[in-house]
């Protein structure tokens, strides 16, 4: 009987030996004898799955973008969570204080590198994960203010806001310019701060009404 291959698993075990070695060592450490070394299979294999270190990079930033959403999914369903501390969880697993996420916000910033000189480049993966994670936050974010009992028209506009003040704290601690603790890793960065300072756009507007 011929052995039967599982080419999804096989893809995935690649992808995890390829965001190793970014979450350990950047992007720019990825190559196709050290994914091979690292995953246990053979650059013949890879080869197979993969044209070259492009389309390497591009099967890791997929998988670890259903990583991401299997995380986020989690929370989401995780009961016994009042929606505002919902919210700042979801926020708080988007930042790189695991190897997961630093292996996420590390391929993520390098396919935006990409994009900023060519913008043709960005690709269908990337603005999939853009329309995602803008969905997610406005969905949590109306949630946080219905639970606070106010006007959740808003919600959109105060998502981007925190999608924007998360990204670009997490570009910047990938940067080795971490904003919000001198370089303590040990202090947490203050996302429970970024939401109340949102959410109170929306309160200060049903004050005004």
């Amino acid at each position: 009987m011929p052995k039967i291959v599982d080419h999804r698993q096989r893809r995935a075990e690649i992808a995890d030996a390829v965001l190793a070695i970014v979450a350990e060592d950047g992007v720019g450490a990825v190559t196709m004898r050290d994914v091979a070394q690292r995953s246990g299979w053979s650059t013949g294999v890879l080869n197979h799955y993969v044209g070259g270190r492009d389309d390497l990079l591009r099967l890791a930033f997929r998988h670890t973008f259903w990583i991401s959403g299997q995380r986020l999914a989690a929370i989401a369903e995780e009961t016994g969570l009042e929606p505002v501390e919902r919210l700042v969880r979801i926020l708080t697993a988007h930042l790189p204080l695991d190897a997961p996420s630093v292996a996420f916000a590390r391929i993520t910033l390098f396919f935006y590198a990409e994009a900023a000189s060519s913008p043709d480049k960005l690709g269908e993966d990337m603005l999939n994960y853009l329309r995602s994670w803008r969905s997610t936050v406005e969905d949590h974010v109306r949630a946080a203010l219905e639970a606070r009992g106010l006007p959740s028209d808003r919600a959109r506009q105060i998502g981007d806001h925190l999608v924007a003040v998360v990204d670009g704290y997490a570009s910047y601690d990938i940067l080795g310019s971490n904003l919000w603790n001198g370089g303590d890793s040990k202090v947490a960065p203050p996302v429970r701060d970024w939401v109340e300072s949102a959410l109170t756009m929306s309160t200060l507007d049903a004050v005004r009404r």
